[in-house]
């Protein structure tokens, strides 16, 4: 589909979800500074050619303001003449769009996330076994482990994209990069958010873990 097939309700459908998220996640403080991204997808996908709404870079993501977000094709390149930049990680957003043909992904930066994804950088996974809540991510044995991955903090985002495609894990809708952050992904906004949130109290519970000895 081309991006001027995309009609002006799907557009704007998308973009109130991401601004109703974006609030939701600002107000627990998942976004300081002028950290973190967000993203869906909009009309048909396929691995070579799709398009998606992205957090323009350099905002506050607190602070809700109509030029929060523009619409990339599968490039990252604007979609409209607009004066607006995608995020540098929008990339990486891309690569996990086409390597999992998900529809929405969300990426923020907290302690928690940020203590754990250096703490075991070097293996290049965090495992966590029983937490009850990893049955929300779809995975139901009884005191399972799972492996969530971690790649290394590369500058140069595109080195970071490279890597994606090796580290992915089809059962587990995230990737952490070390000392930065967690993407989370899902079919839709509201399981991205879903996950996301998963992911968020598995980390702090992790090291509140940690801490306890």
């Amino acid at each position: 589909m081309d991006y001027a097939d995309i009609t002006l309700e799907e557009k704007q459908t998308v973009l109130e979800e991401l601004r109703t998220i974006k609030e939701q996640f600002a107000a627990r403080d998942w976004f300081p500074g002028s950290s973190g991204n967000l993203s869906v997808r909009v009309g048909d996908f396929s691995p070579d050619s799709f398009h998606f709404a992205v957090t323009a870079s350099g905002k506050n993501e607190s602070v809700h303001t109509p030029d929060n977000f523009l619409f990339v094709d599968s490039s990252c390149e604007p979609c409209e003449t607009t004066k607006l930049k995608p995020s540098i990680e929008a990339l990486i957003h891309a690569k996990i769009y086409r390597m999992t043909g998900c529809s929405a992904i969300f990426h923020v930066h907290t302690v928690f996330n940020n203590l754990l994804s250096e703490r075991f950088g070097e293996s290049g996974f965090l495992q966590v076994q029983g937490i009850e809540l990893i049955k929300e991510l779809g995975i139901w044995e009884e005191n399972t482990s799972i492996r969530i991955p971690i790649l290394p903090n590369h500058a140069d985002i595109l080195s970071i994209a490279k890597l994606i495609p090796s580290a992915l894990n089809p059962d587990i809708p995230g990737i952490l990069l070390r000392n930065h952050g967690i993407f989370a992904w899902g079919k839709n906004a509201l399981e991205a958010k879903h996950h996301l949130e998963v992911f968020e109290f598995i980390f702090e519970l992790e090291y509140r873990r940690l801490t306890l000895g």
